[in-house]
């Protein structure tokens, strides 16, 4: 399946689960958005039906999240709302543990989604995956958390055991480093020369070829305008959040903070 034929299936499936809340009055969950199929939702949000809806991938850090459209109200609209515990997402994190931590490898977050789809399970299924130490905890839709309990032994060429857990949200809480630097101006583009440290002219690219999202939107320009709190994800590079955006210097350079995702 190519791109734009990817791109349709997308859309039209979201379409299909707002329509049916819309039309059933009912609560539509679907199942996980990547950064593409987010932008994609954004971007054509003038064709849903007039339901509120909620993002939510476990955590609130997620990048990876299910989208819950909400019919039993009307609105002038589709209207986004952020209260996520009010919703009873469809959403379960599995601890996988090696059986004997002493002889396991050292295992990364491509080993353990590439155990996972090894299995036949689709990527919509699995959000985030947080790696701690030689543990990781995945979140994946609660119709098939079952089925990897039982049929996931082996991540790599280590043995390990799945559980449901429930995580505290400060145990998966994403490690950041706090860069501070000084920019011209408040452009896309300047941001990454901070978090990437290199040359705005080499990050060119991964704008222009696609790569960068901002809050889940595709970042089309490098001349956009960042502000606290936006969420930066460049794939390939890392993510970061905009911390801070402080007073000028005498040289009438911005002084601002990041805090960028330690991988």
């Amino acid at each position: 399946m190519n791109t734009e034929k990817e791109e349709l299936f997308t859309k039209k499936r979201l379409l299909e689960s707002a329509q049916l809340a819309y039309q059933k009055e009912i609560v539509v969950y679907t199942d996980f958005l990547g950064l593409a199929e987010q932008n994609l939702f954004y971007s054509s949000s003038r064709e849903f039906p007039s339901v509120s809806y909620s993002c939510y991938g476990g955590i609130k850090s997620a990048e990876r999240f299910c989208i819950a459209f909400d019919g039993r109200e009307a609105f002038n609209g589709l209207k986004q709302t952020t209260a996520d515990e009010y919703y009873l997402f469809p959403i379960v994190c599995i601890c996988i543990t090696p059986s004997s931590l002493k002889f396991s490898e050292k295992l990364t977050h491509r080993d353990f989604l590439g155990a996972l789809l090894h299995l036949g399970i689709t990527r919509s299924k699995i959000g985030d995956i947080y790696v701690k130490e030689k543990q990781a905890y995945v979140f994946c839709t609660e119709s098939i958390a079952e089925f990897i309990c039982k049929e996931l032994c082996t991540v790599k060429h280590t043995l390990v055991h799945c559980e449901i857990c429930i995580p505290e949200e400060e145990e998966l809480a994403p490690e950041l480093k706090e860069i501070s630097s000084t920019v011209a101006s408040l452009r896309l583009d300047a941001f990454l020369s901070v978090a990437f440290q290199t040359s705005r002219s080499s990050l060119t690219a991964f704008i222009d070829g696609g790569k960068t999202y901002v809050n889940g939107r595709l970042a089309a320009k490098a001349g956009m305008q960042l502000e606290e709190g936006d969420i930066v994800s460049v794939r390939g590079k890392g993510r970061f959040i905009v911390n801070e955006i402080k007073n000028m210097t005498k040289k009438g350079r911005i002084v601002v903070s990041i805090n960028k995702y330690v991988s």
